[in-house]
């Protein structure tokens, strides 16, 4: 079988109006930049939104589940059906933003398929990050990643708030992997959505809302 050059994994979980908002948003900017080159994989956690299904077409996949099982649970889901059939797979968020150039950009860079991790430029609180080759970035956002380093791998579902650290820091190996930047920008929005998982973390409100602790 033929693979495609990437898959975009985006776990979604509306715990606010805004939320549902940046993903709508979001989702616009995507449907202007996707090719057939691409397959797009949404997992909805813990609803499911009528709305989603307008979305779904051949290389759009939406899986919605009523049960809440956790953003590492979603990514995990994406990557078992992934892994097999693209070359990288491109880890978003769904509250995030995006350049108008960056899924051609990464593609771009995907298709010479002579890198195992594809970074963006991040830019988080208006500030831009500075790239570091030597550095594993903390959070798998805005970042491209060989399947074939990805391997077995999975995110820890045991975690809610550390998994991508933990998971980059698995995978990576700085001795053999190569890593490459992509001039273009991932806009992170943490702390811009009070109302997302990281800023209202409490592990024991989490646990109430984990319909499988």
């Amino acid at each position: 079988m033929n693979k495609k050059v990437m898959g975009i994994c985006i776990p979604y979980y509306k715990n606010s109006n805004e939320c549902e908002t940046q993903f709508k948003l979001l989702m616009k900017e995507i449907n202007k930049q996707i090719t057939d080159d691409m397959i797009l994989y949404i997992y909805e956690d813990g609803q499911i939104s009528n709305w989603l299904k307008e979305y779904q077409k051949d290389n759009i996949i939406i899986n919605s589940c009523e049960t809440n099982k956790g953003v590492s649970y979603a990514r995990n889901t994406i990557i078992d059906y992934l892994i097999d059939k693209v070359n990288y797979i491109l880890f978003m968020d769904s509250d995030d933003y995006i350049d108008d150039d960056y899924l051609s950009k990464m593609y771009e860079y995907c298709a010479d398929n002579t890198h195992d991790f594809i970074e963006s430029l991040f830019h988080i609180r208006n500030n831009l990050i500075e790239y570091n080759p030597k550095v594993v970035r903390s959070c798998t956002c805005g970042t491209a990643i060989k399947t074939n380093v990805i391997g077995k791998h999975r995110f820890n579902i045991k975690l809610q708030i550390g998994e991508d650290t933990t998971f980059m820091n698995e995978i990576t190996d700085f001795s053999k992997h190569r890593k490459k930047l992509c001039r273009t920008i991932y806009y992170y929005q943490l702390g811009a959505n009070p109302n997302s998982l990281t800023m209202l973390y409490q592990k024991n409100e989490i646990k109430k809302e984990r319909s499988d602790k």
